[in-house]
């Protein structure tokens, strides 16, 4: 009895765990893990950071006990030497989660917007716009959209080519460029930048860089 009862505990931490944070697959041998609490997500840490490949941390609004940044620094501890290991934080995060990535035995690339503490590259991003991306993956925007940069222009290709002359304009032209001196539309015309979580971003493109610099 007192095995089941032991077992069924086991399990019901380790659903805890899983609930409070999700790896998500970015691609290249890489993955991202957002952490909200670490008390609440220190068996999942210990486990996802141990996996032999790339990992973003993602630690920018995460919140942390004394006891959680024991288990943080032993997590870190885990992570295999050879696999890039790239931390997010942001003014928000807390003093002692800094320290204890500082502290952290292994190889790592921390980064943040401008004002993070200690970051080790600065990504250049205001922290009202850092949150809101932070925010919109919570809320259902797919991270490929936030990191994908990916922006609308304007085609003129062998496709549209071919579309003007099976409508019978012989002669095709692009667009005409806006005209410099022509005041610029209303802010209500125009179509909003999309948002980018830029940290996040920067950091898939240096593990994209550093595959390219192996190869």
């Amino acid at each position: 009895m007192k095995q089941s009862l032991r077992f069924l505990l086991i399990l019901f931490s380790f659903a805890l765990a899983a609930g409070a944070a999700e790896t998500t697959d970015l691609g290249y041998n890489l993955s991202y893990l957002r952490v909200h609490s670490l008390a609440d997500s220190a068996l999942y840490l210990n486990s996802a950071l141990s996996a032999k490949r790339a990992f973003v941390l993602d630690l920018r609004y995460t919140a942390a006990t004394d006891e959680s940044l024991t288990a943080l620094r032993a997590a870190l501890a885990l992570h295999p030497a050879g696999s890039p290991l790239f931390i997010l934080i942001s003014p928000a995060t807390p003093a002692g989660v800094v320290d204890a990535i500082n502290q952290a035995p292994g190889a790592f690339i921390s980064l943040g917007i401008t004002s993070s503490r200690s970051a080790k590259i600065v990504v250049k991003a205001d922290a009202a716009t850092d949150r809101r991306a932070y925010d919109a993956l919570d809320n259902g925007t797919p991270v490929a959209t936030l990191i994908s940069g990916k922006i609308e222009k304007e085609r003129f290709d062998e496709a549209t080519l071919v579309q003007e002359f099976k409508a019978g304009n012989t002669d095709p032209a692009p667009p005409a460029a806006p005209d410099p001196t022509e005041p610029k539309s209303d802010a209500a015309d125009e179509k909003p930048a999309p948002l980018i979580d830029h940290v996040l971003q920067r950091a898939v493109h240096l593990h994209q860089a550093l595959l390219a610099l192996r190869h």
